[in-house]
């Protein structure tokens, strides 16, 4: 999974996650348990690529349908915002460099990627 962040970061691709599961059956505890471990280990990878590229995570439910996923994932790329700045030092070719964006006012909420590759 290391491989498939670095190259979406490599490429600035945002990746919006979505998880689309059906219930689990509880008639099959065996089943139900396997299924349940590998869904929980798929959410954290989910996750994962969706915050280190600056992304989110999803997860289709009867409280949140697709369609309400849509319009949330149309709403945030139609209001996002590219900042650019230049470091104090040069970096190696290669090197990954952390970021933090923050904000002063109070409320608002900031997604951005963890940092980028140094080109």
């Amino acid at each position: 999974m290391g491989n498939a962040i670095e190259y979406a970061q490599r490429a600035d691709t945002i990746i919006y996650s979505i998880l689309f599961a059906e219930p689990l059956r509880p008639y099959r505890p065996l089943r139900s348990t396997i299924l349940a471990r590998s869904r929980e280990r798929g959410k954290r990878v989910m996750r994962r690529l969706a915050a280190e590229t600056g992304g989110a995570y999803f997860e289709v439910t009867e409280d949140n349908p697709i369609e309400r996923i849509y319009s949330r994932i149309e709403d945030a790329l139609r209001n996002q915002y590219s900042i650019g700045y230049t470091p104090s030092r040069p970096g190696i070719t290669g090197e990954y460099r952390k970021i933090t964006l923050t904000t002063k006012q109070p409320g608002l909420v900031v997604s951005a990627r963890y940092g980028y590759y140094w080109k």
